[in-house]
C-alpha cells in the first residue's frame, strides 16, 4: 500500500458536496482529477488535469468505458469491485478512499483516490490525487496498460489534428489572429476590449497553471509551491516563451512593497498591433498585453494561494521599450487602475502610487 501524505493536492477547504453543481469550467481549474462514471463505468466528465496527466483528450474518452476503454489497469478488485461495491451501497453519504497505481506506458502514477456520489442520480465521482510519477513498471501487462491518445484517434493526423509530444493538442495561430481580435473588438464594442481580453488571460491562465503544476509533477515529483521563486519564475517565463509570447523576466526587487515586476520582451501581442502612439492620434497610449497580464494573474494566484491582479503598465506597441506587467493583491488594484485610468504609465509612478495608498488588510481568500 502506498502511504498517502498528510498535504494533499485537494484543498483541505474543498467541498466534495458541491462537486456535481460545478461547470466544466470551475472543473478544469481544479489542481487534482475529476472523473466522473455512471454505474457502468461510462465516463460522463473529465477534468482537465486528469485530461493533462493521463494525456487523453477529454473528447476522445467521454462515452467510453472507463475500466476496459481507457484504464485497463483499474480493471481490479482493488479497484473496480472498489466501485462496484461502492455503486451498491445503501449509505448515500459514504466516501471510500484508496491507493493505487495508473500505469501508462509513458510512466507509473502513484495515486490516491476518493469515491464520491450524487445523492438521487446514478452519478460517481472519482478525485484523483497525484503523488508521485515514476518509470513505467517493466513486469507490468501491456495489455492492462492504459490507453494512448494515438489508440483512441489513430487517424486523427489526417483530419487536421496537430498534437504536441505530451499529446496535447494545438493550432498553429499566427501573432496575426490576436491583431484581427483586438480590431474587430475595437470596431464593435471599443470599450469593451481591456476587460473581455483580460478576462480572457485569466481563464487561459486558470488553464496554463494546471498545465504547469502538471509538468512539475511529471519533471520532478513535487508541486510548484515546493519549488524555490526564482525556479517557479523560470518554467513560468519558459513556458509563455516556448508558445512565441515573449520572453518574460521576473524582477523580485520590489516585493517587500508587495510589487512584483515582469517585463516582457518582444511580446507577440504588442507586435501585433500597429503602434498604438501616433502623431495623428499623440494622446492615444492604449496597451495591447492585457492578455497576458489576465493570464499572469491567474497563474500567480494560483502559485501563491491568494488572488493576486495583474496589470500592464508600459507596453511596446505605445512606444516603450519592453512591457511591464505589475502584480499586486486584490486589495491594492484600486490604487494602479486609478493611476492607468489618469492616463499614466511606467512602473515608478505605479510604485509611487501604491506608496501613497494605504495597505489594505490582505485577504487569503
Amino acid at each position: 500500500m502506498l502511504e498517502i501524505p498528510e498535504s494533499s493536492v485537494i484543498p483541505s477547504s474543498f467541498n466534495a458536496s458541491t462537486i456535481d453543481e460545478r461547470s466544466d469550467a470551475e472543473l478544469d481549474a481544479l489542481p487534482f482529477g475529476v472523473i466522473s462514471l455512471d454505474e457502468e463505468g461510462i465516463i460522463l466528465r473529465y477534468n482537465l488535469y486528469e485530461s493533462r496527466l493521463a494525456r487523453l483528450d477529454r473528447n476522445q474518452v467521454l462515452g467510453r468505458n472507463f475500466f476496459t476503454d481507457i484504464a485497463p489497469c483499474t480493471s481490479t478488485q482493488e479497484f473496480e469491485g472498489r466501485f462496484r461495491a461502492f455503486v451498491n451501497e445503501a449509505d448515500p453519504q459514504k466516501r471510500v478512499r484508496f491507493d493505487y497505481i495508473f500505469d501508462f506506458k509513458f510512466g507509473a502514477q502513484e495515486v490516491s483516490v476518493e469515491l464520491l456520489r450524487v445523492p438521487a442520480a446514478a452519478r460517481f465521482y472519482l478525485l484523483i490525487n497525484r503523488q508521485r510519477v515514476t518509470a513505467p513498471r517493466p513486469d507490468f501487462p501491456a495489455e492492462k496498460l492504459a490507453a494512448l491518445q494515438r489508440n483512441l484517434a489513430p487517424n486523427e493526423d489526417r483530419e487536421g489534428v496537430l498534437r504536441d509530444e505530451l499529446e496535447r493538442r494545438f493550432i498553429d495561430a499566427p501573432a496575426a489572429l490576436f491583431s484581427a481580435l483586438r480590431t474587430t473588438c475595437e470596431r464593435l464594442a471599443p470599450e469593451a476590449w481591456q476587460l473581455f481580453s483580460t478576462e480572457w488571460g485569466v481563464q487561459w491562465g486558470r488553464r496554463t497553471a494546471v498545465d504547469l503544476e502538471a509538468s512539475v509533477l511529471e519533471q520532478t515529483g513535487r508541486s510548484l509551491r515546493e519549488l524555490p521563486m526564482a525556479e517557479v519564475a523560470t518554467r513560468v517565463a519558459t513556458y509563455y516563451g516556448e508558445r512565441g509570447f515573449g520572453l518574460a523576466s521576473f524582477d523580485f526587487s520590489s516585493t517587500a512593497e508587495g510589487i512584483l515586476r515582469v517585463d516582457v520582451a518582444r511580446s507577440a501581442l504588442a507586435e501585433a498591433v500597429p503602434k498604438l502612439r501616433s502623431v495623428e492620434s499623440p494622446q492615444r497610449t492604449d496597451l495591447a498585453c492585457h492578455l497576458l497580464a489576465g493570464s499572469f494573474s491567474a497563474v500567480l494566484s494560483s502559485i501563491a494561494g491568494r488572488r493576486l491582479v495583474a496589470r500592464e503598465v508600459e507596453c511596446a506597441a505605445a512606444g516603450s521599450a519592453m512591457c511591464t506587467i505589475v502584480v499586486i493583491s486584490y486589495e491594492r488594484r484600486a490604487a494602479v487602475d486609478a493611476v492607468l485610468h489618469a492616463g499614466e504609465r511606467g512602473f515608478d509612478n505605479i510604485r509611487l502610487a501604491l506608496r501613497r495608498a494605504p495597505r489594505m488588510v490582505e485577504s487569503r481568500q
